[in-house]
């Protein structure tokens, strides 16, 4: 039987500030602490300001602001554009392709498979597809990725374990490991009732930390190739995973492991931020053997991301929680 940490989430929406994203709930809250005045500016794009020794700092989704600048922004908005900058501070990752959506896929140089597929400028996962393994599987994967962008990146694919490094002012203040949606059996329920229960506390929208599970066909798919349904009836500390990609969208769970990550790859994470010059960053490495000894060979930087999700780190499904926001908030109250 396989051994599950208890769950340590315990989220409870801001009263008030329900509406807004969990990320600028968070960041609101800290506001409030430390009796700063500010004002909501636009609730629907999570847009406020908040006045600090006579000056006003304008913070979007909770943590883009003048912290970091729009260059730095806009590299990390790109993944193409990440790549370069990675290379030229001789940071390992992915290498690949940029393909535009006028390309004639018959004219595809020879592709070593397996590869990634990801659109060049979305984000939370949308359209990524990952371990493709034949010709079929890519052209899929590449009209999919078109519908999302007007370019996409075709990458080698790396094995391992993806992790979400948070980088505040050159320092890792969090580290989570987001796990694929999934359930653990009891030897009564079935996979249709261990998701409902599983739900109870989650979000159908970024409003919440985590986002529910739903059965779509994609689960359908991921249970029949278990030769499992959502019927089925798992064995008592069975843990069966619903899909393949790890998002918190898709009802993924946010494991905190700050204590245990190796500062090696700590390390890398900040070289990473620095690399696009970003102050706040959430940084995903994918890392082939956790328990290996930390080498160059044993990890790729993925990718930058400027908007770095808070509340995966305040409250995981298990772990501590961070307290991130208040490093972020200082990080903006002296970017000016």
């Amino acid at each position: 039987m396989q051994l599950v940490p208890k769950s340590t989430y315990c989220f409870k929406p801001l009263k008030g500030y329900e509406h807004f994203e969990a990320t600028t709930q968070i960041i609101i809250e800290e506001i409030q602490k430390r009796s700063l005045p500010f004002e909501i500016i636009d609730p629907d794009n999570n847009l406020i300001a908040v006045q600090y020794k006579n000056k006003e700092y304008i913070i979007h989704e909770g943590t883009i602001s003048d912290a970091n600048s729009l260059i730095a922004y806009w590299i990390s908005n790109d993944k193409w554009m990440t790549k370069q900058f990675l290379k030229r501070n001789n940071i390992r990752h992915a290498h690949g392709l940029l393909l535009t959506k006028d390309i004639d896929t018959k004219q595809l140089p020879e592709i070593q498979y397996p590869v990634v597929v990801k659109p060049a400028n979305t984000d939370h996962g949308i359209a990524v597809s990952t371990n493709i393994q034949t010709q079929q599987e890519l052209l899929a994967a590449l009209s999919h990725a078109f519908r999302y962008s007007s370019k996409a990146i075709i990458e080698e694919y790396f094995p391992g374990r993806e992790y979400r490094f948070l980088v505040i002012d050159f320092q890792v203040r969090a580290v989570a490991f987001r796990e694929p949606a999934n359930v653990v059996g009891d030897g009564k329920q079935t996979i249709a009732q261990l998701i409902e229960e599983k739900n109870k506390y989650r979000g159908d929208d970024y409003t919440h930390p985590l986002l529910k599970i739903k059965i779509d066909d994609e689960v359908k798919r991921h249970l029949e190739v278990q030769q499992l349904t959502t019927d089925s009836i798992p064995k008592r500390g069975e843990k069966i995973f619903l899909r393949k990609n790890s998002n918190l969208s898709t009802g993924g769970d946010s494991i905190d492991v700050t204590d245990e990550m190796p500062n090696f790859y700590k390390h890398i994470a900040i070289k990473a931020a620095k690399a696009a010059g970003l102050k706040i960053a959430g940084i995903d490495i994918i890392i082939k053997d956790i328990e290996a000894e930390p080498s160059e060979n044993n990890y790729i930087v993925v990718e930058l991301n400027a908007p770095a999700m808070l509340s995966m780190h305040n409250y995981p499904y298990i772990g501590k929680n961070r307290h991130v926001e208040k490093y972020v908030l200082d990080c903006i109250l002296n970017s000016k």
